[in-house]
């Protein structure tokens, strides 16, 4: 039976042949992610149960990345603990505020294509974007740490299909948008999202990877990309130059097709409550915003800052605004600096942030009831970057470095075509 890239993850990490979707497999991680805001807790209930060493202690990665710079007394004895645990558990890699999990791993080298990995955070599944199955879990990780395999019943898959290429001002954050609209929960629930197509030539790794980070919030299992060249150069310039491309099998059975016109699209935000309640970003031309966001695993690397200081630079940050920058790693942060991106941002009005979840997460810049933010962050329920009744919009960087230029959720692609005006 042809295999959907998926179906041929599961079978490779299950010691199979092949698989098929409903099939229950036991599999073997790759990889095993956890944050320092779930590590210690694991450690515990293991513990708990007599169980002091890890299966495969070395293919596990703990980061320091939620709440960096420390700023609560909880967290600072949280983090203490969690450097003393990974120590004394032999992991194959701490992270100590180096940068936000699932785009450190990539950047790292510690994810390939075809590798199974199982993660702590919602969001793994953007390191589908180098053509690997991340699947986030909950308790069930401690059963991964303590013998190394889990159980997974194999998901069906939903084939999105790219044609075209993005036009000026219009992102991969629109794109999977745009897919949201598409998608609902009933069809998503518990299937892979399956990226491929023409299309997808035209999107970096890091756009790949926020394709994939964004399905799990439309209530599919996990999201992949199919692996071609320009994937495979890519990993070669992180030390990973064994890669193979990585594609469906032809004439495997898909639960559904998209197709997605890249060229046809425009700039989209999700409003409140859900990142799946999607309008045009004309639609909320008179939504007024007190803050601005650029960071997160969805977005916050080198290519998106500098898309935003190319639109700020000789603007300013609207007065009532405040804009808030992260780079997603350290060395996307160091690498900003060094050309110039982070001095022009400054310049424009924002304040730039070390490497964090930072607001994502909601220990970071609050808001206060009734106040807005655009960001380019994964969620937006309410209270999720403080006062329950406080809103939240979730846009690409440019549509967030527009909108805190005009004070209002704003189209970048204005500010674009003054710039290519003589």
């Amino acid at each position: 039976m042809a295999m959907t890239i998926a179906q041929r993850i599961l079978a490779r990490a299950s010691g199979r042949d092949s698989v098929e979707p409903g099939e229950v497999i036991w599999a073997t991680p790759d990889l095993v992610t956890t944050p320092e805001v779930s590590f210690p807790t694991y450690v515990k209930r293991l513990r708990e149960h007599g169980i002091e060493r890890f299966a495969l202690p070395r293919r596990v990665v703990v980061a320091i990345d939620h709440e960096v710079p420390v700023h609560s007394k909880q967290g600072a004895e949280r983090n203490r603990e969690t450097r003393r645990l990974a120590a004394e558990t032999g992991v194959g890699h701490l992270f100590d505020g180096e940068g936000i999990t699932h785009p450190l791993v990539v950047e790292r080298g510690l994810v390939r294509p075809g590798s199974f990995a199982a993660g702590a955070d919602t969001h793994t599944p953007s390191l589908g974007g180098v053509g690997a199955l991340a699947v986030p879990f909950g308790f069930e990780l401690t059963m991964i740490l303590a013998t190394g395999r889990i159980w997974v019943k194999v998901p069906e898959t939903v084939r999105v299909e790219i044609s075209g290429r993005l036009a000026p001002g219009v992102t991969a954050r629109d794109l999977v948008l745009a897919v949201m609209g598409r998608v609902d929960a009933e069809l998503a629930n518990y299937r892979v999202v399956e990226f491929g197509g023409p299309g997808l030539a035209h999107l970096s790794v890091p756009e790949r990877m926020t394709l994939c980070g964004l399905c799990i919030d439309m209530g599919a299992k996990s999201a992949v990309a199919e692996v071609d060249r320009h994937c495979l150069d890519f990993l070669a310039e992180v030390g990973i130059e064994d890669a193979e491309p990585l594609a469906a099998e032809p004439g495997c059975a898909y639960a559904a097709r998209i197709e997605i016109d890249a060229g046809s699209l425009s700039p989209q935000v999700s409003v409140p409550p859900s990142p799946t309640h999607v309008r045009t970003v004309e639609a909320l031309a008179d939504t007024e915003i007190q803050h601005a966001y650029i960071g997160s695993c969805a977005s916050g690397t080198l290519a998106e800052l500098s898309a935003a200081a190319d639109l700020l630079e000789g603007r300013q940050v609207h007065p009532g605004v405040q804009l808030l920058v992260i780079p997603a790693t350290r060395r996307i942060y160091q690498q900003a600096m060094e050309q110039g991106v982070l001095a022009r941002l400054t310049r424009a009005g924002a304040t730039i942030s070390p490497p964090t979840c930072g607001p994502c997460f909601g220990g970071l810049a609050q808001l206060a009831p009734d106040e807005a933010r655009i960001s380019t962050s994964t969620r937006n329920d309410p209270g999720r970057m403080g006062a329950r009744d406080a809103r939240i919009y979730l846009g690409s960087a440019l549509t967030v470095a527009a909108s805190a230029l005009a004070g209002r959720i704003a189209d970048p692609r204005a500010l674009l075509l003054e710039r290519s005006e003589p």
